[in-house]
């Protein structure tokens, strides 16, 4: 076994396993990812690994064919490249922002176009699994400097800090927030001194 044949068999099988590091979550973890992002990280590599495995493999195949084979060959790689490029960037849109964690919640930015605003989505950490919880914060149309979460789980409450710069000013607005852990429900602002009060009771 040549040198080259072990490389293009290591690129083969690390394909393939990434591919299926990206695509069983899909259907079995719903709307939770892995840790790290690991499932979208390998749908980002695959198509790349694809790629390169594909092209080897396209060149030992024609090595002494007839020329109808050559063409044939190139042919099918250039649709197979193709396709791998189009899911190399539309799998670039899996991957998330990372806004904030801690060791039992991490805190996503899930963005959705140029005009909506992003979304921030709350994850528990489960060990390999991070569990889609809710949307939590987001929605700010401007530029995120600074956000931190506190958990107070016996109160049932997470309180939001965030700092951020409207797109129309240059000004650091400072917001506190609070959300109900349960279920995600936003406090309004006038419930503020209550709920702190709350907490400073505990």
């Amino acid at each position: 076994m040549t040198k080259e044949t072990i490389i293009r068999r290591i690129i083969g099988i690390t394909a393939l396993v990434l591919w299926v590091v990206a695509i069983v979550p899909k259907f079995f973890l719903s709307e939770n990812m892995m840790v790290w992002q690991l499932d979208n990280w390998a749908l980002l590599f695959a198509p790349l690994l694809t790629l390169a495995y594909i092209v080897m493999l396209a060149i030992h195949i024609v090595k002494g064919k007839h020329w109808i084979v050559k063409l044939s060959v190139c042919i099918s790689c250039a649709l197979i490249i193709c396709a791998c490029i189009v899911m190399f960037f539309s799998s670039r849109h899996w991957l998330y922002v990372k806004i904030w964690g801690n060791k039992d919640y991490v805190v996503y930015s899930e963005y959705r176009g140029a005009i909506d605003p992003d979304e921030y989505v709350l994850y528990k950490r489960n060990g390999l699994l991070n569990k889609k919880m809710y949307n939590i914060g987001g929605g700010w149309r401007g530029q995120l400097r600074k956000v931190e979460f506190t958990f107070y789980e016996p109160l049932d409450l997470i309180r939001e800090e965030r700092d951020a710069v409207p797109f129309d000013s240059d000004s650091i607005y400072h917001i506190t927030v609070y959300h109900r852990l349960s279920d995600g429900h936003c406090y309004s602002q006038e419930q503020n001194d209550s709920l702190q009060a709350l907490i400073n009771k505990q």
